[in-house]
């Protein structure tokens, strides 16, 4: 289902409830996807219209009290976490095969048993395991479509959407200036914490990119930091998996595996590089922060 035009000036419950079930749809659209092997994107998108579900609920939990129950976001992140390591391991395979040309040809036969063992893991988490996720979600999708559709009115009595969403808007800009703070030196949890903080951010804000230009300039910058600090989220999961694979590999491979540690090291390192000096050092967050500060006032305006 789209979002009505003038979202910004319903009452809060009812646009909040709205925007639900049109990610809701989004969601259900994206679910049979994960069971087609001809559809790369099937299992990403899935999980990205969870997680965009997921972090709406969560932001706008005081008002849908009632409605949205503790036990939802628990069973959406369960999906999340039921489909996780099919798709870590899908986008490192991707990776992997980039790799092919980097490679020495006494290293290819560990890259090899490397991608074997990736796509084994892929596997063991799709087919019939999505298969079982995708009947849950639609079963759980239909109970809880029925409890947040009921009520939906024309108009509503209490304060504008636009009002409540600025409130939102400054919280998560807040916390997302809070994990900028606390990032040291730490290279792995702490951008991971940032990463998360901006996709909170924009998913608040994207349903109303439409309607207000700021809103659009935000969610782009949003995506642009997210790009940064995806690569080197994917370059953290798979140290930790060649990590376990090199404890495991024999004589033949091992030279292999070592190879593939340096060649992700370098991706991880140029990623870092690339967010501590465009983001930390050159002021892209303090930007960003900037402008979701503008496009609170502009809400409450």
């Amino acid at each position: 289902m789209p979002l009505p035009a003038d979202l910004l000036r319903r009452d809060a419950e009812e646009a909040v409830r709205l925007i639900v079930l049109h990610l809701l749809s989004q969601a259900r659209e994206a679910a049979p996807r994960c069971l087609d092997p001809e559809d790369a994107e099937g299992l990403h998108d899935f999980r990205v219209s969870i997680r965009r579900l997921r972090s709406t609920l969560s932001a706008w939990k005081g008002l849908l009290r009632g409605v949205v129950k503790k036990r939802d976001r628990r069973t959406l992140a369960g999906f999340q976490k039921r489909t996780g390591s099919g798709r870590d391991a899908e986008v490192a395979v991707e990776w992997l095969e980039n790799q092919v040309e980097a490679l020495e040809t006494e290293h290819r036969p560990g890259s090899e048993w490397v991608e074997a063992r990736l796509r084994s893991a892929s596997q063991a988490g799709s087919g019939d395991s999505n298969e079982i996720v995708c009947a849950d979600f639609a079963a759980w999708a239909a109970g809880f479509e029925s409890r947040v559709g009921y009520g939906v009115s024309a108009a509503g009595v209490g304060a504008p959407y636009g009002e409540a969403l600025a409130e939102r808007v400054d919280r998560v800009a807040h916390r997302l200036k809070a994990c900028v703070d606390g990032l040291g030196d730490d290279r792995k949890r702490g951008p991971h914490r940032v990463r998360i903080a901006g996709k909170r951010l924009r998913y608040l804000v994207e349903p109303v990119r439409a309607e207000i230009e700021l809103a659009g300039t935000l969610v782009d910058r949003c995506k642009q930091l997210q790009d940064v600090l995806g690569t080197l989220n994917d370059a953290n999961v798979l140290d930790d998996l060649l990590s376990v694979y090199l404890d495991d590999a024999s004589p033949p491979s091992e030279a292999g595996v070592l190879a593939l540690c340096r060649l992700n090291g370098l991706r991880a390192e140029a990623s870092y590089r690339l967010f501590r000096v465009d983001w930390l050092e050159s002021g892209g967050l303090r930007t960003m922060l900037d402008e979701a500060a503008a496009l609170a006032r502009q809400l409450r305006g």
